[in-house]
Parts: structure tokens; sequence; C-alpha cells
């Protein structure tokens, strides 16, 4: 059955591994749910998150030829922009901002430490 991205499945969890759960739908089809996206927060040992047997709601992330990526940490899909170059110039104007502001700070620095070792001259 195909699923639609976003939409909010039910299965059992059938396996952990080291990367993620695979999880056995309500209708016999399977998914995985890659380990980032079982918390919010960092998890350093997956089995103390989920374990085979579990009963899951997760939501489809994307659907790869029957492949399902799931999620339960809840957040939407990111739809892919119709005017691609648009966040690329905001991401260029915001990292040239972040350049600027860390050589201001940088040369400030440099400057205070070459005060400091005059004065113990």
């Amino acid at each position: 059955m195909p699923y639609s991205i976003g939409e909010s499945v039910k299965g059992t969890v059938s396996g952990v591994t080291e990367y993620g759960a695979f999880v056995r739908l309500e209708d016999g089809s399977s998914g995985m749910i890659h380990i980032s996206k079982l918390s919010r927060d960092f998890v350093s040992d997956i089995h103390s998150v989920i374990k085979k047997g579990d009963a899951v709601t997760a939501t489809v992330i994307s659907d790869n030829g029957g492949k399902l990526a799931l999620s339960l940490v809840g957040e939407r899909p990111v739809k892919p922009d119709r005017n691609p170059t648009f966040g690329k110039r905001q991401e260029k104007t915001d990292f040239e901002s972040m350049l600027s502001s860390f050589k201001t700070a940088s040369e400030e620095k440099l400057s205070m430490i070459n005060r400091r070792d005059k004065k113990r001259r």
C-alpha cells in the first residue's frame, strides 16, 4: 500500500540494530526508523529508547519505492522549495554576516593578546 509523506502509521518493532529500528506496519509492509529519528535528544544506546515488540505510531518521512523511512520525533517532512536559489542567497548573506562578526571578534581578541604581551615585556 502506498503511503503519503506526513501520514501517521501504526506498527510493531520487529528488529533493532545499532543504526535504527525496523517496524512491521499493520498492513504487513515494513519501514525503518533511523536512530536520529527516535528522539529529539542524542541517543547513545538505541535499546534504551526502543526494543523489539514495542508498539509505535510513526510518521512517514519518505517512500522510496516501497522502502519507508519513518520518524518518531513528530517533525513535518521538508518539502523542496519552488525556488531553490532563494534559500541559498539567504544562507550566503547569513554566512557573510557570521564571517564578518567572527573576523571582528578575532581581531579584538588578537589586539587584547598583543597588548597583554607588550605589558609583560
